[in-house]
């Protein structure tokens, strides 16, 4: 009995141990249940190297990159923008009941995030004038600068040709317009494009890209006063207010202007130049020649008109370089006579003898041979171009037309100097001469050598300077010159 009991006892114990040790395991799992359902997983984040803060989950940080990169777009819409995004880390944490503050993580990263851009920078001869968008941003920008000095609606004048028709002392166009080509179109300056990145602020827009170009920086010239010229007159040719041309000139009297004074003018210089080559023709109306016919069955000093002339046409071809709009070379090509004039016939009474030789014919010979025209008559520079211009690889000046020299001398402004009264109302003037080969009071006939082409007076190479006068009133020497 006694062997019995102390099995009992002992089975006892080991059961006993056993539930204890079930007890002890069961709590073990039940700890570690509870400690795996309250461990977060989270994110630390970085930003060069400095801890910004804890996020839940990475979805966190696109969101707030999209909303960043979405802010952006619309404060630069002239720039590509993109976040500076290379310098932020995360790393994948877990711990137990860890406390994640993303709203603040959030708050200072947004603060942290910077945009940049990738533009294009725009270099004039080396300086850098700008950064825009990107090449067609810049390709866009080129093309309107060059369009603002390229004639409008050029398909339009295809079948146009200009009727020029002209009165003493002034010219008068019809509405159509010239026939003309562009030839070319360029910049003088060299420009260069190069791939930049930079602060989105810095990006211009097209039309801010567009006035810098064109408008330039404004700077201080001095303009001296010509003849005619007004406190007003010389305000709009600057571009500037009367008022502004007086504030700049404040020790200058307006009533008291004079001629060759120097005043202070505030203009812009543009940054590009756009050179422009064109081919102008235009349809020119010539007057008819006057044939003058003596006859002795009229008195002398009586005349009679027995055909009164029909006006002809001419087709007129120059090629003009311009800068900015502004015509800094015309070459005369060629001209065609398209409609020939018939004469006006005058009868010109005379019983005494044949008129002599130095008398007028009544028409107009070339001064020079083998002509070409540099400038024409009329509008140039803002100024009335008073004559044509010409060279010729013949220094010889001849007489356009037999008279009487009525002055040989130095003018103002023309140089060495010779007029010509044909006695029938015209009177023909050479300028710009290197010598006179003849005097006053000297009879000449038409085609008589009388001077040597100069650069005299105010002049801007060698040339002849030739002009017509009737009645005192200027004419276009090209509807007299055959």
């Amino acid at each position: 009995m006694k062997g019995s009991n102390t099995r009992s006892k002992l089975r006892l114990s080991i059961i006993a141990a056993a539930g204890g040790l079930l007890a002890a395991g069961g709590l073990f799992w039940a700890g570690q249940q509870y400690v795996e359902a309250n461990t977060v997983p989270y994110y630390r984040v970085y930003k060069s190297g400095q801890e910004v803060g804890t996020v839940r989950h990475k979805e966190e940080l696109t969101k707030l990159y999209n909303r960043k990169q979405a802010e952006y777009k619309l404060k630069y819409p002239d720039a590509n923008t993109q976040l500076d995004t290379d310098d932020i880390k995360v790393e994948y944490e877990e711990a137990y009941k860890a406390d994640i503050d993303q709203d603040t993580a959030l708050e200072r990263l947004d603060k942290l995030l910077k945009p940049t851009a990738v533009g294009v920078e725009l270099k004039v001869d080396g300086k850098v004038i700008g950064i825009v968008k990107d090449k067609a941003a810049a390709a866009s920008v080129l093309s309107q600068v060059k369009n603002k000095y390229i004639p409008e609606a050029r398909p339009a004048f295809a079948n146009k040709i200009v009727q020029t028709s002209y009165t003493p002392g002034s010219v008068k166009k019809s509405p159509a317009q010239p026939k003309e080509s562009l030839e070319s179109a360029v910049f003088v300056e060299k420009i260069d494009q190069s791939q930049v990145e930079t602060d989105p602020a810095k990006v211009l827009s097209t039309e801010e890209a567009l006035k810098l170009l064109t408008q330039g920086e404004q700077e201080t010239v001095t303009y001296k006063v010509k003849p005619g010229d007004t406190f007003s007159s010389i305000a709009k040719q600057a571009g500037i207010s009367r008022k502004e041309l007086m504030s700049m000139n404040p020790g200058i009297k307006e009533k008291a202007l004079q001629i060759g004074e120097s005043l202070k003018l505030s203009a812009s210089r543009p940054v590009l130049t756009v050179k422009t080559v064109e081919s102008i023709a235009k349809e020119a109306v010539t007057s008819p020649e006057v044939e003058v016919r003596k006859t002795n069955q009229l008195r002398k000093g009586v005349t009679k008109v027995v055909a009164p002339g029909v006006s002809g046409k001419k087709l007129m071809s120059f090629r003009v370089v311009k800068e900015n709009g502004q015509v800094v070379q015309k070459q005369f090509l060629s001209q065609k006579v398209t409609s020939p004039s018939q004469p006006k016939v005058i009868l010109q009474g005379t019983k005494v003898a044949k008129v002599a030789s130095t008398s007028s014919s009544g028409r107009f010979a070339w001064p020079v041979v083998a002509h070409s025209i540099t400038s024409t008559f009329g509008e140039r520079w803002n100024k009335m171009h008073k004559g044509i211009d010409m060279i010729s690889s013949d220094y010889s000046i001849m007489a356009a037309d037999g008279g009487t020299v009525s002055f040989a001398g130095v003018k103002t402004g023309y140089g060495n100097c010779i007029v010509i009264n044909h006695g029938n109302g015209y009177e023909t003037l050479y300028g710009h001469l290197s010598r006179i080969d003849v005097n006053r009071g000297d009879k000449v006939r038409q085609g008589e050598h009388i001077g040597i082409m100069g650069d005299t007076g105010h002049s801007f190479g060698i040339h002849l300077h030739f002009e017509i006068h009737k009645n005192g009133s200027l004419q276009n020497p090209i509807k007299y010159l055959r």
